[in-house]
C-alpha cells in the first residue's frame, strides 16, 4: 500500500518556518492563506486580523542546526520580505553549512532573492527556488495579494535565479484566472532542467476567503456586502475550478514534461493521490 501524499508534503517532507504570521505587502497578506486559516483553526492566532503582525519564533531561531532526512520546504507559512531577510539569510546559511537541501518557496521580491542568490552562492547546488506565480494578470495578483510583487517582478526572480545557475521552479497555486496556459509557456524557458511547474486549485475558498471579513455564506444571502470587484474576482476563480474547466486544463498541459499537477486537481481528474518512489519536486 502506498502512502497518500497530498499538501505541503507534495513538494517536501520537512517544513521550516521562523516567524507565525505574514504581512508581505504590507496589507495583511494573501485573501486566500491557508497558512492563516490553520493557525486559527489551531488557535496559534487570537484573531484573523493577528496574522498581519508577524512574530518572530524564538525557538525555531535557536534551534541547533543539524542534517535532517530529506529537503526542507522554507517557509512555508509565511514569505521571504524585506522586513524579514535579515533574519532569513543567517537562518538559512546555518542549516544549508551542515548539509541540508532547501526547497525555498516565495512570492518574491527582487530585493531578497538577489540577495540569496548571491550571498548563499557557495550552497547553490543545495538549493532549489519555487516562484509563486498565480497570473499574469497584474490587476488579478494585486487584488488577491494586496501589495505583493507584480508579475514583472516575479518573473526577473526567476530569471535571474535561472541565469546564475539555481534550480528553479514555478507554483501557480493558486492560478488566479484564464491566463494559466500563457503563464506555462512564459516560464517554463526559465524552469532548471530538474525543475517544475505546479498547478493546484484555490482550496476551501468558501471558508477561507473573506472580503472585508466578510464570507462567501453570507455575501451569498446578501449579494450587496460584496462590491462588484469582489464578485467578479471570485467568480472568475470559481469559473476557473468547475470540474470541466480543470479537466480541460489537465487535457491541455497533461504532455508538457516539466508542469505537475496538486493533489486539488488529481482529485478532479482521478490521479492517485500517493508516491512509491519518493517525492517530485
Amino acid at each position: 500500500m502506498t502512502e497518500r501524499i497530498s499538501g505541503t508534503k507534495e513538494w517536501a517532507p520537512i517544513s521550516k518556518n521562523i516567524q507565525m504570521g505574514c504581512d508581505n505587502g504590507g496589507r495583511g497578506g494573501c485573501l486566500y492563506c491557508y497558512a492563516r486559516a490553520r493557525a486559527l483553526r489551531f488557535k496559534q492566532i487570537p484573531c484573523r486580523e493577528a496574522w498581519a503582525t508577524p512574530i518572530l519564533n524564538q525557538h525555531a531561531l535557536k534551534e541547533k542546526p543539524r542534517k535532517l532526512n530529506g529537503r526542507i520546504f522554507f517557509p512555508s507559512a509565511h514569505d521571504i520580505t524585506p522586513d524579514n531577510i535579515e533574519v532569513v539569510e543567517p537562518y538559512l546559511r546555518k542549516w544549508l553549512a551542515v548539509g541540508n537541501e532547501f526547497l525555498i518557496v516565495s512570492k518574491p521580491h527582487i530585493s531578497c532573492i538577489t540577495r540569496l542568490t548571491f550571498n548563499l552562492a557557495e550552497f547553490k547546488d543545495q538549493i532549489m527556488f519555487r516562484f509563486s506565480i498565480g497570473s499574469t494578470d497584474d490587476k488579478t495578483l494585486a487584488f488577491w495579494e494586496p501589495g505583493l510583487p507584480d508579475y514583472y517582478e516575479r518573473f526577473r526572480c526567476l530569471q535571474h535565479a535561472f541565469r546564475v545557475g539555481y534550480k528553479t521552479s514555478v507554483s501557480c497555486e493558486p492560478f488566479l484566472d484564464g491566463t494559466i496556459d500563457g503563464l506555462v509557456a512564459a516560464v517554463e524557458p526559465w524552469v532548471s532542467d530538474d525543475g517544475t511547474i505546479w498547478i493546484g486549485k484555490m482550496n476551501k475558498m468558501e471558508t477561507r476567503v473573506k472580503f472585508r471579513g466578510i464570507s462567501y455564506k453570507d455575501a451569498s444571502k446578501n449579494p450587496s456586502l460584496w462590491t462588484d470587484a469582489e464578485w467578479h474576482y471570485w467568480n472568475v476563480v470559481m469559473g476557473c475550478q468547475t470540474d470541466d474547466a480543470i479537466k480541460a486544463l489537465f487535457e491541455r498541459q497533461k504532455a508538457n514534461q516539466k508542469v505537475r499537477f496538486k493533489d486539488s486537481v488529481k482529485q478532479v481528474v482521478g490521479l492517485e493521490l500517493a508516491s512509491e518512489a519518493g517525492l517530485d519536486v
